[in-house]
């Protein structure tokens, strides 16, 4: 299927073009990041950074080792913490070289440990000093949801839209939650993001480094992955081995390397059998009526995706697919408030805008389906 060219695109599309670029819409989704910060800095944490570590007063184990290693008390959450609190034990010693250190306060370490990307980033190797890791975590986040913004919308104006519709990705909720917990899930979406442009573009090579860092941010973009790959070999006659293959590598050698330094200990616990954690969450959401009503969006959402990713298809609506297939696995604890659920499943919303709106009617210009057999090439 061939790409949409600049004569192609609607009229609304170019006026936009000369409008506004990428980079600005970009520097608006920064914009949003800082003041999404700002607004939980002085709102929710009395004015302390330390409360981007979303330690929970019930971790009075991770609370003890966070104080020590910052020499001052830190905010606190009630309740269970969140995923930024293991972030930040992972940012003092990405690489784990003293695994019975900061690693033994870890939930899960092993499952944790898969997530390296933003921690590696975060602390700099372990080189970035305790102190300042709060403010470099918040810094590596924010800057991931500007470089999201853009590359949204970026593949926005490469779809025929309007380099607007890259807001898709800052005022998505699922991503606007991750940036509030410290999670990796904004610079694991970003990366895929501009994986995805690299393929709009027609330029897979380019696009191998982006997936990389993806799937070393949160391992569950291997499905988006799966679902780029797909579309890509039903577009070329070609299975894109390199596209598939780097990222692997790079991440099984990464499994492996920290199942020498780590003690497995308990595995992933999200996953179950189909439906099963949707229909157990059932009964919760009606003494919560803001989640049954965003969890019935939700739903509607993902219908439409599928939906409208088969009528168009898209290398971003594809890819999203792969979430509609894991909201079907998940289990009770991530269906159980759409807190969780919508940042399990971020990329099918803004997928969705993206598809619904943005997309230009393209034409399949594919040989019939009685032609050639597909091939097999590297790139």
């Amino acid at each position: 299927m061939a790409s949409t060219t600049d004569t192609e695109r609607p009229s609304h599309a170019l006026s936009g073009e000369r409008r506004v670029n990428e980079w600005q819409v970009g520097a608006v989704g920064l914009l949003i990041a800082v003041a999404a910060f700002l607004f939980s800095l002085f709102g929710s944490y009395g004015g302390d950074v330390t409360g981007v570590l979303t330690v929970g007063d019930e971790w009075t184990g991770i609370q003890r080792h966070a104080e020590q290693e910052l020499g001052q008390e830190i905010h606190t959450r009630e309740g269970l913490g969140h995923d930024g609190a293991f972030f930040f034990l992972q940012a003092l010693d990405p690489l784990y070289l003293e695994p019975e250190d900061h690693a033994a306060e870890i939930f899960r370490p092993v499952y944790r440990a898969q997530r390296m990307a933003y921690p590696m980033l975060a602390g700099a190797g372990g080189l970035t000093p305790a102190p300042w890791l709060p403010w470099t975590m918040v810094l590596t986040n924010i800057l991931a949801f500007g470089l999201g913004t853009a590359g949204t919308a970026r593949l926005s104006r490469r779809m025929g839209g309007s380099p607007w519709w890259g807001l898709a990705f800052a005022l998505n909720v699922g991503v606007l939650f991750e940036l509030d917990i410290s999670g990796a899930g904004v610079l694991a979406f970003a990366a895929a993001i501009w994986g995805t442009v690299a393929l709009e573009e027609e330029e897979p090579r380019r696009a191998i480094p982006w997936f990389v860092l993806a799937v070393l941010a949160r391992e569950v973009m291997f499905l988006y992955l799966a679902g780029v790959l797909l579309l890509r070999w039903w577009r070329t006659g070609k299975l894109p081995l390199a596209l598939g293959f780097w990222p692997a590598l790079v991440a099984g050698l990464w499994a492996v390397y920290i199942r020498l330094r780590l003690d497995p200990g308990d595995g992933v616990q999200e996953f179950g059998i189909p439906l099963k954690g949707f229909i157990g969450a059932i009964p919760s959401w009606t003494d919560r009526p803001v989640d049954l009503v965003i969890v019935i969006a939700l739903i509607v959402v993902m219908g439409g995706l599928f939906v409208r990713s088969i009528r168009t298809p898209t290398f971003i609506g594809w890819g999203a697919l792969g979430f509609v297939l894991l909201a079907v696995l998940l289990s009770r604890q991530v269906w159980w408030r759409f807190f969780d659920i919508t940042r399990a499943t971020a990329p099918v919303v803004t997928a969705y805008i993206l598809v619904a709106f943005a997309a230009a009617p393209q034409h399949d210009e594919h040989e019939p389906a009685d032609g050639p057999a597909p091939e097999v090439a590297s790139g």
